[in-house]
């Protein structure tokens, strides 16, 4: 039965929304409320995780879930940057061991399940639509308004509220906070399923004149495809069933060579906005910001899903010291800052190998490092 009431309200239930969840009903009894506009079998994006990311997913205690859920190793990223050759980037020598491809819906239930567990409520097809600051026993706290799956408006008091919207961060933009923004891009994304299995395990990426395109196998016999490109050049790639895209990524040669020796059924297309950028301000009066609503990255640094387990762990600290009206020993604004400038120098890095095409726009906008993050989401 939902409550009026909570002690928390995370607007979002993707990994960071549910690690926060998570990580803070591991150590406080409190009354937690995740909401998602998204139906809970929603096709996420995100299947690869660097290595590292297996302590975090310990630290929520989803480890031995994690092993059983038919997660498959990584050996490494084969690409074509920056030259003709193929270059590798395994992970053998890595501290932590290999990386892993996701089986994606079964990493998302394995957070649902553990929230649930722990006396979370979830509900899902549910909207964000505002907040309401205001003033409870000299205590600031929030009055939400959501929009639920009969259509009718829910209403719902919050102690405290965690931004987990990703990068439009819906709650943040009420609270009159606005994101610079560096860079937008647009990802096409086919998700599809293998008539055959086929033994590639390597992902493999590509970078093309105007763009760079992404492929790896799945779990499950699964296949996923993306193109990177401009939101300038959407149209046309989406055009007449995506056969642009199509056509685009089986012409190219690492990444085509494969996907032209695969035949597919349940081909599903998806477009999503990408935006590089970070909340001017990620925390405020018993409110939070994490994952992509607090600072969203270009895939190409493959940090989505860290970043947001990451985000959601120390956010639950901050969270159970102001509930236990302590002092934090570190501070979350300056860890999210810090780790944004690091992103925008190893992207620009990444960016600045290719040299092939050195007047193309996409390349050279890319290559740059921002000194001053000045435009905004409207």
């Amino acid at each position: 039965m939902l409550k009026t009431q909570y002690d928390i309200v995370i607007i979002g239930a993707g990994p960071s929304g549910l690690a926060t969840a998570i990580a803070t009903a591991l150590k406080l009894n409190l009354t937690i409320l995740v909401i998602d506009q998204n139906s809970v079998d929603q096709q996420r994006v995100g299947e690869n995780i660097p290595p590292e990311t297996l302590l975090l997913i310990q630290q929520l205690g989803l480890k031995d879930q994690f092993l059983l859920d038919g997660h498959e190793p990584c050996p490494g990223f084969a690409s074509v940057w920056g030259g003709e050759n193929v270059g590798h980037n395994d992970f053998i020598v890595n501290p932590y061991g290999h990386s892993w491809r996701l089986n994606r819906h079964a990493f998302d239930m394995s957070l649902v399940t553990k929230a649930k567990s722990l006396s979370v409520d979830i509900l899902w097809d549910t909207r964000f639509i505002s907040a309401n600051k205001v003033m409870r026993n000299n205590q600031v706290s929030y009055d939400l308004s959501l929009k639920t799956p009969a259509k009718d408006t829910y209403s719902v008091q919050a102690f405290f509220v965690v931004d987990a919207s990703g990068s439009k961060a819906n709650f943040a933009k009420g609270q009159k906070v606005k994101k610079r923004v560096d860079d937008k891009l647009i990802a096409i994304v086919r998700f599809a399923t293998l008539n055959q299995a086929h033994k590639g395990k390597q992902v493999r990426i590509e970078a093309t004149a105007n763009n760079w395109c992404y492929h790896t196998l799945l779990p499950q016999q699964k296949v996923v495809s993306m193109l990177i490109a401009e939101p300038s050049d959407r149209k046309t790639l989406e055009n007449k069933a995506y056969h642009a895209f199509k056509t685009h990524l089986e012409g190219t040669d690492w990444v085509g060579r494969q996907i032209r020796e695969l035949e597919l059924r349940d081909e599903s297309y998806h477009t999503y906005l990408i935006t590089s950028g970070m909340l001017e301000q990620v925390e405020g009066d018993n409110w939070i910001a994490v994952g992509d609503a607090a600072a969203s990255f270009d895939p190409i640094v493959a940090q989505g899903i860290y970043k947001g387990l990451q985000h959601g762990i120390l956010a639950a600290k901050v969270i159970i010291s102001t509930f236990k009206q302590e002092e934090t020993d570190f501070a979350y604004s300056d860890i999210v800052e810090k780790g944004y400038r690091h992103y925008l120098d190893n992207r620009a890095h990444i960016y600045q190998l290719e040299q092939r095409w050195p007047t193309n726009r996409f390349w050279q906008k890319r290559a740059r490092i921002p000194h001053e993050l000045t435009d905004s989401i409207s």
